[in-house]
């Protein structure tokens, strides 16, 4: 009977261990998630920038200097 409870009482810390775990590998797929998508947009914010100072320049009719736009 005893044995019993203790296997008891060891699987439901085994099973809140996993659900712990199982919470913080979810929070840090979140996170990892929400820096890739913070990283595109800026990256997209950057060629947005290049394309445009690249079409005043054609406008303009002017070639780009040595500087990099990056």
């Amino acid at each position: 009977m005893l044995a019993i409870m203790v296997q008891r009482k060891l699987e439901e810390k085994r099973a809140r261990a996993l659900e712990k775990m199982q919470n913080e590998v979810a929070k840090a797929r979140r996170k990892a998630e929400e820096r890739r998508a913070s990283a595109e947009a800026k990256r997209g914010t950057k060629v947005a920038r290049v394309l445009e100072i690249a079409n005043l320049m054609r406008a303009v009719g002017r070639a780009p200097t040595k500087r990099s736009f990056f």
